[in-house]
C-alpha cells in the first residue's frame, strides 16, 4: 500500500512507550518538529500542554515508539 495514502493514525498517548516533556519559548517549536522529522526512526508525536507566548515559554509532551528516538530526542532537547 502506497504509505502517501494512508490516513494520518490518531493514537491515544499511553499506547506509547516513552515520554519527554520540553520547554521551549515562542518560536522554537517548529526547530524541535523538524528535527524529529528528519531524525525519528518510530511513530512520535507531540502534545501542546501550555501555549507559548513572548512572555512565557511552552510546555509540550513528545511521545515516542522508539527508545532509541527518546533517547536521541533527551539528548538534542531536555
Amino acid at each position: 500500500m502506497d504509505t502517501a495514502t494512508v490516513p494520518y493514525q490518531v493514537r491515544n498517548k499511553e499506547s506509547f512507550q516513552h515520554t519527554r516533556k520540553i520547554i521551549k519559548p515562542f518560536g522554537a517549536l517548529d526547530r524541535v518538529i523538524d528535527w524529529c522529522k528528519s531524525e525519528c526512526t518510530g511513530d512520535w508525536r507531540w502534545e501542546l500542554v501550555d501555549v507559548s507566548s513572548d512572555i512565557s515559554p511552552g510546555q509540550y509532551i513528545f511521545y515516542f515508539d522508539s527508545d532509541r528516538d527518546c533517547a536521541a530526542f533527551s539528548l538534542q532537547w531536555c
